[in-house]
């Protein structure tokens, strides 16, 4: 049996998520991708296809250019809206900024799912018997390739596969 059949990984990409993003090393990896420029979601597309022993590069221009504008337009400006109320200004209650912030929290991580949903249906490749970090790994440099930044990938790929070997 393949390391990729032998994952057991959620059937869809936001259960998939859901079940690495909160173990050990994972936010981090996901932050430091975030901080490489490198979307969150599409990181976690690629683990999720590598997983189910599929290589996510034929479907990854598209899955690029939904993340892109997706993020740019609904996801990047309610992070910076949310981020601005770390420290609320002067004429806004602490109170009032922090629950304002909490619910832009909520319509944040609502905006990554319906993200991810409609990343889910984009498909990779089968690749027989292919090995899911190989996978995910060589998907990550696709990107690292296209966005022409390094990105560290292998911390990711190491994070994300060792949260689902104890899911």
């Amino acid at each position: 049996m393949s390391e990729a059949s032998a994952i057991a990984a959620p059937a869809r990409l936001w259960d998939f998520s859901l079940a690495v993003y909160p173990r050990a090393g994972v936010k981090a990896a996901c932050l430091a991708l975030q901080d490489a420029g490198l979307d969150v979601n599409l990181a976690l597309w690629i683990a999720w296809h590598g997983a189910h022993g599929r290589d996510a590069r034929p479907a990854l221009d598209a899955a690029l250019a939904l993340s892109a504008g997706w993020s740019a337009r609904v996801v990047k400006p309610l992070r910076a809206a949310r981020d601005a109320l770390k420290i609320p200004p002067d004429y806004v209650s602490a109170e009032a900024a922090g629950a304002l912030r909490q619910a832009i929290l909520s319509a944040e991580l609502e905006a990554e799912r319906l993200q991810q949903q409609a990343l889910e249906p984009l498909a990779g490749a089968v690749s027989g018997g292919a090995d899911a970090r190989a996978l995910a790994r060589a998907g990550l440099a696709a990107c690292e390739t296209r966005l022409g930044s390094g990105l560290p990938g292998a911390a990711f790929v190491e994070s994300v596969f060792g949260a689902l070997e104890t899911v």
